[in-house]
């Protein structure tokens, strides 16, 4: 699938003729809003193209790692929670100026696998992983090579594979990253 959707931006780049390819990297903060709250680190790479000044079209490669957990009121219960995703889409992009602050919307969709481990103090247990399609809507703000945004990340399909032991609690499909990236290098005007 890596290996098709590189062919796929390689093949656009060249049809279209880009202003310039661009390489992004970035590292943040990857969250969860459901029941068992979780919170962790992001990390991705951004291969893309310009089709013009406010257009872009590429990939997106991310890998998140969230920890979470709760505690009963009383503290008599505690639920832990653990869960490694990887991400692989194809993103659009759309620049709304042409200054040097630059706000911007943007658009993936492409395969999510995830893998969430749990326990709780009752001795209940909980195993899942899957891989399943998803869309990640953006919005961000892109200051010369440093960008700031905020992308959900929601995510459909059924668990692949699901050991429970008790009725368990685990972190939500559906996450939110807040992320910082730079430009490591452009090809082109």
């Amino acid at each position: 699938m890596k290996k098709m959707m590189l062919l796929i931006l390689v093949a656009v780049a060249f049809n279209t003729q880009a202003q310039r390819i661009q390489f992004d990297m970035g590292l943040g903060a990857a969250l969860s809003l459901e029941d068992l709250k979780a919170g962790g680190i992001s990390a991705n790479v951004e291969p893309k193209f310009f089709i013009n000044d406010n257009i872009s079209a590429g990939l997106r490669f991310e890998g998140d790692v969230l920890f979470g957990g709760s505690v009963s009121a009383d503290g008599s219960e505690v639920s832990v929670g653990l869960s490694s995703r990887a991400a692989q889409c194809l993103k659009g992009e759309y620049y709304v100026s042409d200054r040097r602050a630059r706000p911007y919307v943007g658009f993936g969709l492409g395969r999510f696998t995830q893998a969430n481990l749990g326990a709780n103090s009752s001795g209940e247990a909980s195993i899942t992983a899957s891989s399943s399609f998803g869309v990640a809507p953006e919005v961000g703000l892109a200051l010369g090579s440093f960008r700031l945004s905020a992308i959900y990340n929601v995510v459909t399909g059924d668990n692949l594979v699901e050991i429970s032991v008790g009725d368990f609690e685990e972190i939500s499909r559906n996450y939110l990253v807040l992320q910082m990236s730079w430009k490591l290098f452009k090809i082109g005007l």
